[in-house]
């Protein structure tokens, strides 16, 4: 069919046009409360941690040796004019050291008391979490986890950074 000519019924030509080509809206007006997380790999472990809880995905900044620290702790680092420690989340978890690739960043967490980074082997970007594919996990085998969610159609655990921060493991770093 061609565009008329009048005014009025040309602005409903396009309306018919638009509708009839449009892509369809959602069937159903609910909306399923969700939570953001960033995906990321630690070791050979996929893991989410609540978006709410990370001040900053960066590269893996320079660092300096601590004496006498925990393998697991890779340095202090000046990150955003900040004192920051910086922690291989891998070798804490797995005792495997994560791999420094190109892809390799850390987290610099939200931690009102001191500045603390986890470096990770890769990001995989933020994803939304419903809370219904949430449940708790009965066997709690890592400091800090106590949830898991179903992503990407598997169970990967949900890091708790302020829990993981204040538990005595990481408290007492230096040997």
């Amino acid at each position: 069919m061609t565009a008329p000519t009048n005014t009025f019924d040309y602005l409903l030509w396009i309306q018919d046009e638009a509708a009839a080509h449009a892509v369809g809206m959602p069937k159903s007006d609910q909306v399923e409360a969700a939570w953001q997380a960033v995906l990321f790999r630690a070791g050979q472990q996929q893991m989410l941690v609540p978006l709410i809880q990370v001040r900053a995905i960066l590269p893996p900044p320079h660092q300096v040796r601590i004496p006498g620290a925990k393998s697991w702790i890779v340095g202090l680092a000046n990150m955003r004019g900040e004192l920051t420690g910086v922690y291989d989340l891998a070798r804490f978890y797995f005792r495997l050291s994560a791999e420094q690739t190109r892809h390799s960043v850390v987290l610099l967490a939200k931690n009102p008391r001191f500045g603390v980074a986890f470096l990770i082997d890769r990001s995989y970007g933020i994803r939304q979490v419903p809370f219904s594919a949430e449940r708790p996990i009965t066997d709690v085998r890592l400091t800090g986890v106590d949830r898991e969610a179903w992503v990407e159609n598997e169970w990967v655990p949900i890091l708790n950074l302020d829990v993981l921060t204040e538990s005595d493991q990481f408290m007492n770093a230096v040997a």
